[in-house]
């Protein structure tokens, strides 16, 4: 396999590296607009945020760009205003106090943003290699092949870095690497992204696969032919709802519509697509070094914070474009104040897998 590279945003530096405690929160603040995902550029003679890039250091088109024409650069510099200060303070804690190396810090700081320095680190530090021979190889169908194909140009369409014809083959590498090692989840559609988000951020092809192995072998009974592990779960999000947003699953039964048709893709692609980048990234941070439980702790939050306008609908159309809603919502974009609420939420991996159980004797199979 050839190595999946790209030249990184001005201002990155290799997580392996050290970095001096001495620097000042300006010269942190000087790489955080380019090592954070959806940061635009600071004009230093100007209080107002100079919107020039239209790409992002992922590749993504900025929500501010006036290619995208979508009217919400106001929204987006309002945010910004208010997030940047936590992404400086946060960068310079870590470097200050080094949760990497203390485990008792950890859970805390993760929960509260992982620098885009320290992110590929973390997201594999419990990731196995297929070196180590933790999966086994099987053949592959032609079938399963020629759907990963058909998806390759609909993955992230607009994106630098993912529309070029090499890394198009990357991520069919990749995708082609999860049917061949967890041949109970062969291809499913969604996966393309998550695979395509995991190949931006790692950067790195080999360590870039092993990850999406690894993250999709713990949930691969949501892609299976039936999808158990899906309804099972949604099935879990329902209980979860009726005991705090019961306002929500009012609705849901007066319009006899179920969960996996309105957010089943939310745990599918563990939100991607649904959700800004930012949020989606801080999301992953805590999933891959907590669980589960944070995509349940995410969702349980973005309905409460829709509750109202959710329980006002009258038709399964108004309840759909609601949803469809959430991830434009001020709840969904301000992603610090969203990871905060949902940390607070009293649900926990036990309570969930508790919670799974009596999911999978009630759901049919």
């Amino acid at each position: 396999m050839t190595a999946w590279h790209f030249t990184g945003p001005p201002g990155s530096v290799n997580s392996s590296s050290s970095v001096s405690d001495r620097r000042t929160k300006e010269e942190v603040a000087e790489e955080a607009m380019y090592v954070f995902n959806f940061y635009p550029t600071h004009s230093k003679s100007h209080k107002k945020i100079d919107f020039r890039s239209d790409v992002d250091d992922l590749g993504f088109m900025r929500p501010w760009s006036t290619l995208e024409e979508s009217g919400c650069q106001k929204q987006y510099e309002t945010w910004y205003a208010s997030y940047l200060p936590i992404v400086v303070r946060r960068r310079c804690r870590w470097e200050k106090e080094n949760p990497r190396r203390n485990s008792h810090l950890l859970q805390r700081f993760v929960r509260k943003g992982i620098p885009h320095t320290f992110r590929k680190e973390l997201w594999l530090r419990s990731c196995p290699s297929r070196k180590d021979g933790v999966w086994q190889r099987h053949e592959v169908p032609d079938e399963v092949i020629k759907q990963i194909k058909l998806d390759l140009p609909r993955t992230f369409p607009d994106n630098k870095f993912l529309k070029t014809e090499t890394t198009r083959k990357t991520l069919g590498r990749a995708l082609f690497a999860v049917a061949e090692h967890i041949p109970s989840v062969g291809y499913c559609q969604g996966l393309n992204f998550v695979a395509g988000i995991i190949l931006l951020v790692v950067n790195d092809e080999a360590r870039a696969i092993d990850l999406l192995i690894h993250l999709v072998s713990q949930r691969q009974d949501y892609y299976g032919k039936n999808m158990i592990g899906l309804r099972r779960d949604m099935h879990v999000l329902h209980s979860l709802l009726r005991e705090h947003c019961p306002r929500v699953i009012v609705t849901l039964e007066k319009l006899d519509v179920g969960l996996d048709m309105l957010v089943g893709k939310w745990f599918v692609c563990w939100f991607v697509e649904s959700l800004p980048m930012e949020t989606v990234l801080r999301l992953w941070d805590c999933m891959i070094y907590e669980g589960d439980e944070w995509l349940f702790k995410i969702a349980v939050s973005l309905f409460r914070s829709n509750m109202i306008a959710i329980s006002s609908c009258e038709t399964i159309d108004q309840l759909m474009t609601e949803i469809q809603n959430i991830g434009t919502s001020k709840a969904a974009l301000y992603c610090h104040q969203l990871m905060m609420k949902s940390a607070a939420l009293p649900i926990t991996n036990k309570s969930i897998e508790n919670l799974r159980v009596v999911a999978e004797k009630e759901i049919p199979e």
